[in-house]
């Protein structure tokens, strides 16, 4: 439903008049498809990074996606330092920001609960075993970096 919202919406961006020549069914049929082959390929491709065992792999791409729009986000961020639009010290506050902002992330990601797991004293056959106690690992953030990834394009 989503690709019908966008080929919808396209031809009457505002402000973008000429955008799409000949706004008819061929369009509309090419742009729809179009965006459910793209987001099809997107996810078997996830996949594939997913039981390759290099991470998860719709993460990794969501992850590509917002690196590759930072070097010109700096770069305009540091052009307009130098045109004195913005000025030194906001700046350094940002930067500031984002490795306090980055170093909460990892620290909420890496965080766990550890339940205490005691099994009582059993015995199988003659044989005598004492009671044991380890702990079950529980994340404090189940949701995992998703959140993270989604705030960052957001900013």
């Amino acid at each position: 439903f989503q690709s019908i919202g966008i080929a919808t919406g396209l031809p009457n961006m505002p402000g973008m008049q000429g955008l799409v020549m000949n706004p008819g069914f061929a369009f509309y049929f090419t742009a729809v498809v179009s965006l459910v082959t793209g987001t099809m390929f997107l996810m078997w491709l996830g996949e594939q990074i997913t039981e390759r065992g290099i991470g998860n792999g719709i993460s990794i791409i969501i992850f590509a996606g917002i690196v590759a729009g930072l070097p010109p986000a700096i770069a305009h961020t540091i052009e307009q330092a130098r045109q004195g639009d913005l000025h030194f010290l906001v700046l350094l506050l940002v930067a500031v920001l984002v490795f306090a902002v980055t170093f909460f992330v990892v620290f909420v990601e890496r965080g766990q609960r550890r339940i205490v797991v005691n099994y009582a004293k059993r015995q199988q056959g003659r044989r005598v075993y004492a009671a044991q106690s380890t702990h079950l690992p529980l994340k404090v953030n189940m949701a995992g970096v998703i959140p993270a990834i989604f705030a960052s394009s957001i900013i």
